[in-house]
């Protein structure tokens, strides 16, 4: 793998060792398979050889082969990122009215949510939120919310719920001070008011060893592709499929697709925020249902391939012509046209995507879907 921009501090002596160092990571973990990723990975590298004094990256990369306890300290340096409760607002908002319209011809009254990657609490804590407010367990509802996340110290966080003033400031003063007790600096969750929330350490692409027994109505695995190598989508696709519900639910970043192999999963948009629900049945709230007769559309194309429309192909096919000239921002602009017109099409274009990723190596470039879209 040549260099890219954000490994332009290496040594010639340094490449090789760190491309390797990298490669460990995304065969272990799913991660550091972006620009974005590995410059996380180096930075911890770099912080970890300093504090064992250790005089090169090559002395440090040997440290995890010999030791493999040593990840669990590199781990929480390289995933450590920021975030904010209810970013983006919309998605919340969308996911509560969506569970209440699927609650109305729901079978049993209980609720499973998962949150992959759930980081130090943000995401659990706004879900937590947005279903108490949706007004569940008012209605005898058994709702349960799950965290797991990679880094033992983001579930650390997220079990002490404690918020910094800043992290709170997104917040209406209502919301504020019904939902945390005030603190020196912050705020505490007040997890008494809010359905049960469930947090551990774990693999999101290792099903096995989660603490929680699927199936799961709703799952929200938001940016776990993005910094992930270029298998990661389908595996992620797969793995959730096995643990969702019948009638499940899935929400991703927003500009996040998933490669999903079968008919299963449609593809959905309300107010600007797009979801995966699974199967065909559709239930409109307060009001008696009669099933129609369901038209035969065709089931998303699998993972690798393209459905694209001639139009959408050649402005795809003209966007690499762009990048290969050295003008990523013009390929950009024509990437954003054809995954706009993906979106409206409901069938995501898995080329445009798989180009996307590869125009996020190019130096120069502006950011495909914008500077936040690591951060949710």
């Amino acid at each position: 793998m040549p260099p890219m921009v954000i490994e332009a501090g290496l040594g010639p002596d340094e490449t090789g060792t760190f491309a390797a160092l990298a490669a460990e990571a995304a065969a272990l973990f799913g991660a550091a398979g972006t620009p974005r990723g590995r410059a996380r990975l180096l930075a911890a590298a770099r912080a970890r050889q300093a504090r064992l004094r250790l005089a090169s990256l090559a002395d440090y990369a040997a440290v995890p082969r010999r030791e493999p306890g040593e990840w669990a300290r590199l781990w929480p340096l390289a995933l450590a990122s920021g975030g904010a409760l209810f970013q983006p607002a919309a998605q919340f908002a969308v996911a509560g009215e969506v569970l209440r319209e699927w609650a109305v011809g729901a079978p049993e009254r209980t609720l499973r949510v998962l949150a992959l990657g759930c980081g130090a609490g943000y995401e659990t804590a706004s879900l937590a939120i947005t279903l108490e407010e949706a007004g569940f367990r008012f209605k005898n509802w058994q709702v349960d919310i799950y965290g797991l996340d990679l880094n033992p110290e983001a579930v650390a966080r997220a079990e002490a719920g404690f918020f910094s003033a800043g992290e709170l400031e997104s917040l209406t003063p209502d919301r504020r001070s019904k939902w945390f007790a005030a603190r020196a600096g912050g705020g505490v969750f007040k997890a008494a008011l809010a359905p049960p929330v469930h947090i551990a350490a774990g693999n999101a692409y290792e099903p096995a060893a989660w603490p929680w027994p699927p199936p799961f109505d709703l799952v929200f695995c938001r940016g776990l592709t993005f910094e992930g190598p270029p298998e990661a989508p389908a595996r992620l696709a797969e793995v959730i499929l096995e643990a969702l519900a019948p009638t499940g639910f899935i929400f991703t970043a927003p500009g996040e697709f998933l490669p999903v192999p079968s008919g299963d999963l449609v593809l959905e948009e309300r107010a600007g925020v797009t979801w995966y629900r699974r199967g065909q049945r559709r239930v409109k709230a307060n009001r008696p249902h009669t099933p129609k007769r369901q038209k035969k559309t065709p089931p998303p194309p699998a993972a690798g391939e393209d459905d694209s429309p001639p139009a959408e192909s050649l402005k795809l096919a003209e966007a690499e012509n762009f990048l290969a000239q050295g003008r990523p921002d013009e390929a950009r602009d024509l990437a954003l046209e054809v995954l706009s017109a993906c979106l409206e099409r409901g069938r995501p274009a898995w080329a445009a995507w798989a180009f996307t990723a590869r125009l996020e190596a190019a130096p120069g470039r502006r950011p495909v879907l914008g500077p936040e879209r690591h951060d949710y």
